[in-house]
């Protein structure tokens, strides 16, 4: 069967870019302004969607200015990683080195775009937030950072494929040629041949129950966009031979109960402190820890009582730039952070977030020729300023490169067996709604992975997931385009979730945030390894690999 009689349409593009977020969207527009054809699919609305549609409140983790790899090198070697990504520990050095040596640069070229980065009174506001390393930060107004980017892609000739979702990506042996597509609203089902791709979609949260404790029974509320967090790139590049990275790894911490009062990240930086207090009024500095939870210390609560009356104006003005509806609803609900105590989570994970992801080399390139990789999507890459850089400078480097790329040649029959698999939920009646499936996939992974990890858990989370699998998978409905992007969706994060289990089973170890149970201590036989997946001839692969040494003779090549 020819490919037009598959698809209902066939788009032809130098760049594909996948997810309109603030990784994709400042991608998109460089390979623009660099004259490349460029299609941008976004699942949803570009001038809202993804973990920035609210709105951002700092740009995070400016590099000493002048700061060379020896001195990078000084800094990770006496405090690892972490220092520069609030916990990135598996992350190949000299890529975090570019990454943090271009945060300047990416500012520039973002306000260039017209996102602004001075504050009110045209100054650029530096501020300081330890859990960035104690590097300097700006604190932004970006309540519209979103509909500013997506305006300047339209502007500059980027074709905006909105309300598409790519589902799985095309390949010609090692090289991936583009992606199939569907409409969200219309249904169509969509071909898109592209030298090169882009994946941008983000992190991969939707495996555990949302931070925020909820009355009802099936939550869908994280701290970033839900529809962002289902690891959609993850598992396409993964299904397609791209390697993950880090996948037994889990961001495990405490967030607020009273999250819609509060947003956690609002109240960093400016040089002050929070005080952290046990249920007594004692004050502690390890509010929700395990230690002080098995003394009867708890439930713990976050204050801001103490601090002064310009401290909570700055608090209200951060709620306009990235959580005005959260704000609207501390409100109604009479919460006042100057008098109210704020009860803290147990410690908990909560999200797949930095380090895990889609492995790639310093240049943000897979292991597949013609696939990239930028922000939250590349194992160990994190935050806005991540995101910022990591897709200007693939898009500086793939119209270099583009030239040599040979035109896509796609494999009609697996365009075929993609539509099929994508179609199968519209033919399905009085099965299973796609929230249901994941409701019980989360509630497998809170009840056999969790934060403290061990082999029978593991085991029998491995065995209930593979029978929801077999039980349910083929029998998910969808009533309408919406809901079969919902589908699509929980073969992802089935996908994923497989990988995170096995990946925790693998790691016979206790380091950092990874505790394992049955195996309690450090074991320095995983010292400088990271551990990496893939799927050949169907199979899950695991592999130990080496972490990378930073290049002491780098140097910046911009400019």
């Amino acid at each position: 069967m020819s490919l037009d009689k598959i698809a209902n349409k066939i788009v032809e593009t130098d760049v594909l870019v996948v997810g309109g977020g603030i990784a994709g969207l400042p991608c998109a527009h460089k390979l623009a302004e660099r004259g490349l054809n460029v299609v941008m699919a976004e699942k949803a609305k570009s001038d809202r969607s993804g973990s920035a549609g609210q709105g951002i409140d700092h740009y995070s983790g400016f590099m000493p200015e002048g700061m060379t790899p020896a001195q990078f090198k000084e800094i990770w070697d006496k405090m690892g990683p972490g220092a520069f990504f609030g916990g990135a520990d598996f992350s190949p050095p000299t890529r975090l080195y570019r990454t943090m040596l271009g945060r300047k640069w990416a500012s520039d070229e973002l306000e260039k775009m017209g996102v602004p980065m001075k504050w009110d009174d045209g100054e650029y506001r530096v501020i300081d937030i330890k859990y960035h390393g104690g590097w300097k930060s700006l604190r932004v107004h970006w309540m519209n950072v979103k509909p500013i980017m997506a305006k300047a892609c339209r502007k500059i000739g980027v074709n905006m494929m909105e309300r598409t979702m790519i589902t799985d990506l095309l390949t010609d042996g090692k090289r991936v040629v583009g992606a199939t597509a569907l409409n969200t609203r219309t249904g169509e089902f969509i071909v898109i041949k592209a030298k090169a791709t882009v994946m941008a979609t983000g992190a991969f949260a939707r495996l555990y129950n949302p931070e925020t404790a909820q009355p009802w029974k099936y939550k869908f509320r994280y701290h970033w966009c839900p529809a962002s967090v289902s690891g959609d790139s993850w598992a396409m590049a993964y299904r397609a031979g791209a390697e993950l990275g880090n996948m037994e790894q889990a961001e495990r911490g405490y967030r607020f109960r009273d999250d819609l009062a509060l947003s956690y990240g609002n109240v960093r930086g400016d040089g002050l402190e929070s005080r952290r207090l046990c249920w007594d009024g004692t004050e502690t500095r390890r509010a929700g820890s395990v230690e002080l939870a098995r003394e009867g210390m708890d439930p713990f609560y976050y204050s801001l009582e103490h601090l002064p009356e310009d401290y909570h104006k700055r608090i209200e003005v951060a709620y306009v730039d990235e959580r005005l509806l959260s704000f609207k609803v501390a409100e109604e609900r009479g919460f006042n952070p100057k008098t109210h105590r704020y009860e803290m989570m147990e410690h908990r994970p909560n999200q797949l977030n930095c380090p895990p992801g889609i492995v790639t080399d310093d240049n943000w390139k897979t292991n597949l020729e013609g696939l990239y990789a930028i922000g939250d999507t590349v194992a160990g890459n994190h935050n806005v300023a991540a995101c910022a850089v990591t897709a200007l400078l693939v898009g500086e480097h793939l119209p270099n490169v583009i030239g040599s790329i040979p035109d896509p040649k796609v494999d009609e029959a697996q365009v075929e067996a993609q539509k099929e698999v994508d179609m199968l939920p519209l033919k399905v009646k009085d099965g299973t709604e796609p929230m249901e499936l994941e409701c019980a996939i989360r509630y497998a992974v809170e009840r056999y992975v969790g934060s403290f990890r061990s082999q029978g858990k593991l085991q029998e989370g491995l065995r209930r997931l593979s029978s929801l699998r077999k039980r349910f998978l083929d029998e998910l409905q969808a009533s309408n385009p919406h809901f079969q992007m919902r589908a699509v969706e929980i073969r992802n994060i089935l996908d994923l979730t497989r990988l995170h289990m096995k990946a925790c089973l693998e790691r016979k170890e206790t380091r950092g945030q990874f505790v394992r149970l049955d195996y309690p201590e450090k074991d320095p036989q995983y010292d400088n390894l990271v551990m990496n997946m893939c799927l050949k001839d169907g199979e899950d692969i695991i592999e130990w690999k080496k972490l990378p040494e930073l290049d002491m003779n780098y140097k910046e090549e911009r400019k």
